[in-house]
């Protein structure tokens, strides 16, 4: 397995290959101890969005938010689009998720099936929808 550890401030992005696929893990650190962090990761071509956790103890102070503004960075620096389930494990509901999400480029998707995408900023698709 291919493994590299890019330093940016506050974060780690960890980039691992494998034949299989690819996971990116983006944490935002201070000092040993991970504040928030997220994951995604490539199948056949597609990145999907597999988990944001941030601590309870570090909840409502923007954490996820940074993560998320970090990895969106990413995403359109390698031009990726990402496509997302939305579950709830921690204290929001699924509609305060969804709309945290949105707040941060995500929309429907069309394209893929999947409840939420993010497209990478230069490319938006441009569906038509057939009546």
């Amino acid at each position: 397995m291919e493994r590299s550890i890019i330093k940016e401030g506050n974060f780690l992005i960890i980039e691992e290959k494998n034949p299989i696929n690819k996971i990116v893990r983006f944490q935002l650190k201070n000092h040993d101890k991970i504040l928030a962090c997220a994951e995604i990761s490539s199948a056949c071509d597609i990145w999907i969005f597999n988990r944001m956790y941030v601590s309870e103890e570090n909840r409502a102070k923007g954490y996820g938010s940074e993560v998320l503004t970090k990895l969106t960075a990413y995403l359109d620096r390698k031009k990726m689009d990402l496509y997302a389930y939305i579950y709830s494990t921690g204290s929001l509901r699924e509609k305060q998720l969804d709309a945290w999400y949105r707040r941060h480029g995500f929309e429907d998707d069309a394209e893929k099936g999947y409840p939420l995408a993010r497209y990478a900023a230069d490319r938006k698709p441009n569906f038509q929808i057939e009546e």
